[in-house]
């Protein structure tokens, strides 16, 4: 399945370059809405899986992009999210937990406008970049277990509807998800995505 996406997400990104002779414009976007983490499994070798559960979050994303006459679009984005977190469990059992993950990432992204006479736009999106993964101040019952970070391949992919409010300016409702490689922290390897939903608004020049 892995395979499959990237191959995806590769297949789309070039194919956005190679419309880069049929330019209409640029514009820059901003994006804010809700990120809902999937469980973090950490493993550690000879250790049990740790699991860690996080409330919603907030996240956020700018990104400079560039339009074309056959529906395409590539950006380049910035995209932040911080989830806290709630709980952190193993063998089945489950304790109040403290302290908050959130990413940094770096992302190319493509996407498909599906043009039609109306002010609706659907869209569909995909996008591969970096993304710098945090575990901030985690405790446990009032124990301190620290921070830590690594950088990772990320990728997403997503669909949602444009609303052109003028011939310059579109409001966006957008999901994607989002998913990086396993961040390491010391000897251990964590998973990290997330459903997120934004808001956005494109302005185009």
């Amino acid at each position: 399945m892995k395979k499959l996406v990237l191959f995806l997400l590769g297949g789309l990104i070039v194919f956005s370059f190679s419309a880069i002779v049929y330019a209409e414009g640029g514009y820059v976007s901003g994006n804010i809405g809700a990120a809902i983490l999937s469980d973090i499994d950490i493993t550690d070798p000879g250790e049990p899986t740790v699991t860690l559960e996080s409330d919603m979050g907030m996240a956020l994303g700018i990104a400079l992009g560039y339009g074309f006459d056959n529906n395409m679009r590539i950006e380049g984005e910035i995209a932040y999210q911080k989830n806290d977190i709630d709980k952190i469990g193993a063998f089945g059992v489950s304790v109040d937990a403290n302290g908050d993950t959130s990413s940094l990432a770096f992302l190319l992204n493509g996407y498909y406008d599906f043009v039609n006479d109306s002010a609706l736009t659907p869209f569909i999106s995909a996008g591969i970049g970096y993304a710098k993964v945090e575990a901030n101040d985690l405790s446990i019952m009032g124990v301190a277990l620290g921070s830590d970070d690594d950088t990772v391949f990320a990728y997403q992919v997503g669909a949602g509807v444009g609303y052109a409010v003028t011939e310059k300016t579109t409001l966006d409702l957008k999901y994607r998800y989002f998913g990086t490689a396993d961040p390491e922290f010391d000897t251990a390897e964590a998973e990290y995505s997330s459903h997120n939903f934004y808001f956005g608004i494109r302005y185009s020049f």
